[in-house]
């Protein structure tokens, strides 16, 4: 681990420059780790693939006392990860998906075979970002992956799921972007006004489940839906 001054109360913390479960595993723990001593001077800890930055108070404590904290605890350390999985209902239908039919051609798979694929394996969230409550997803089978779009839309429904290279993620809000939408969740991946803001965080798991458009429209309007989670073993 390199741990590096990037401004005057910022201490970036860099493992391997790869993106793997292997570092994301010992970027999380350092970051459950610090959580669980809950240092004064700790204003914010932010996570990456391969990256964790502490945003600190320095009026409380130097960039020299952090870093011997850092390097004492990354050595000590033996936090046991604490990774849940949230399964979220997708709905695949034409009216949601809508690059999935072009996906389907550009693999040469049929669309079943691609939402087959799709639901069939968690993913890891590797870090949140873009906006609030985006998952970066990990482990897409690389037989669906796809470039982004080379044109952008200009409207994204909140919910949409999407495939951009050989990662997945959902949009929590509307917005403009440029990744394959293959299906929409009705559940509301962010609420400035419910806590937590956003259910899930940067190593957990997603567990896509396929839904009908009617099921889609039952959740949609059940204010008292509730994601299933389970422990990842």
């Amino acid at each position: 681990m390199e741990i590096i001054f990037t401004n005057e109360n910022t201490i970036s913390c860099i493992f391997d420059d790869v993106i793997s479960e292997t570092v994301n595993s010992q970027v999380i723990r350092l970051k459950q780790a610090l959580e669980e001593l809950d240092l004064p001077e700790v204003n914010e800890v932010v996570v990456s693939y391969n990256t964790v930055t502490i945003y600190f108070d320095d009026y409380k404590t130097t960039h020299a006392e952090l870093k011997d904290k850092l390097t004492r605890l990354s050595v000590q350390s033996s936090t046991a990860q604490k990774r849940r999985i949230f399964v979220v209902p997708v709905c695949y239908d034409k009216d949601y998906a809508l690059d999935l039919e072009e996906l389907a051609m550009q693999t040469h798979l049929s669309e079943e075979e691609v939402v087959k694929r799709h639901t069939g394996r968690p993913y890891l969230v590797y870090m949140l970002g873009f906006m609030p409550g985006f998952p970066f997803l990990g482990g897409l089978d690389k037989s669906i992956a796809m470039p982004r779009r080379k044109q952008p839309r200009k409207r994204i429904p909140a919910g949409s799921v999407g495939i951009a290279g050989e990662q997945t993620g959902m949009y929590p809000l509307e917005s403009p972007g440029g990744w394959n939408i293959i299906g929409r969740t009705p559940v509301k991946l962010f609420e400035a006004d419910r806590q937590p803001e956003v259910y899930y965080e940067a190593g957990d798991y997603i567990q896509f489940k396929a839904i009908t458009e009617q099921e889609f429209l039952a959740i949609e309007e059940d204010a008292a839906y509730q994601l299933e989670v389970r422990e990842a073993e």
